[in-house]
């Protein structure tokens, strides 16, 4: 792009006939992470299951997304055998161009090229991704699941203009916070600091917070977007004094360590009961791959969710 142009959308064709496809990342943790390495491919192939064309392309081991051409060359005309994937997971490893740096050394990172680009292959050979996530998983999106967290309305905010918003049932008009963050606007204008900045990245999901019923991380929000829009916090989740029975739960399931991690963890809980009130412990730990805790607590997080779920389930 141009220094003067901004990236509105990106489209790109479905696979065609004939055409099979994977996608694998690796990162330290399942979700809301940096990719350490990531690895995608479609090949297309005759009815011998002979390869035709294939195109792979590798993701955090050079200075953009690049492809592996020489790799993808040695596919063609060959079936998705174990020695041919195997030779052209090598090759594109060896075309792939990693560094080190704080998520892994360049090393490592070659080595899981290997693994990802013969894993996406042979994703692609049987149709199986590797991945098991739940048939439907959690979005935490809440009961009304809005289509991809769109608004039903359109809200127009000028940047000399005061926030107006409303924050756990009460209004607000905020001022000289349109170049922050939501979270830094919560905390610093409006005093709420329940909501924690863990990383400032995406990546922790300490930071939780509803906004217009969907869960977001608030230091990747403009503070503007709150603008008429409708923000619940930790702090508005007890009412009249009663704790919410997710909170509740946690406090029974000693849930509770360090406690920076615990209100964004609160926060996923609840949209996750709200969506599936009686979610296994799988669905749950899918739900809040996003939040980390750095004490490592998830065990008794996972009681808690479970302790929840089969007492007021996921009532907000």
């Amino acid at each position: 792009m141009a220094p003067d142009e901004l990236m509105v959308g990106i489209r790109f064709h479905a696979m065609r006939s004939g055409e099979r496809g994977s996608f694998l990342k690796h990162g330290l943790r399942a979700a809301q992470a940096i990719a350490v390495v990531n690895a995608a491919c479609v090949v297309k192939c005759d009815d011998q299951e002979r390869v035709l064309s294939a195109r792979i392309a590798l993701g955090a081991v050079a200075p953009v997304v690049m492809r592996a051409p020489r790799a993808e060359t040695a596919l063609q005309g060959h079936r998705l055998e174990d020695a041919v994937v195997r030779r052209a997971a090598e090759i594109a490893a060896d075309e792939a161009r990693p560094i080190d740096d704080v998520r892994g050394s360049a090393q490592f990172r070659r080595a899981m090229v290997t693994h990802a680009v013969a894993q996406v292959l042979r994703d692609a050979a049987t149709g199986a991704p590797a991945a098991q996530l739940p048939a439907s998983p959690s979005l935490l999106w809440g009961s009304a699941r809005p289509m991809g967290g769109r608004l039903e309305r359109m809200e127009y905010h000028q940047s000399a203009e005061p926030i107006r918003t409303r924050v756990n049932g009460r209004e607000f008009v905020v001022s000289g916070a349109n170049q922050k963050s939501l979270l830094r606007m919560l905390r610093e204008d409006l005093e709420m600091i329940g909501t924690k900045e863990g990383c400032a990245e995406g990546e922790c999901g300490a930071c939780t917070v509803f906004l217009d019923g969907v869960a977001v991380m608030a230091c990747l929000v403009p503070a503007p977007r709150a603008h008429r829009a409708d923000v619940k916090t930790v702090e508005g989740l007890a009412v009249e004094g009663r704790l919410h029975p997710v909170q509740q739960a946690f406090v029974e399931s000693g849930a509770v360590q360090c406690g920076y991690c615990t209100p964004g963890f609160v926060m996923s809980a609840v949209k996750l009961l709200e969506e599936n009130p009686h979610p296994s412990r799988h669905e749950a730990a899918q739900a809040l791959a996003g939040n980390l805790c750095r004490c490592t607590g998830y065990y008794k997080i996972l009681d808690a969710i479970e302790r929840a779920a089969q007492g007021a389930g996921g009532s907000a």
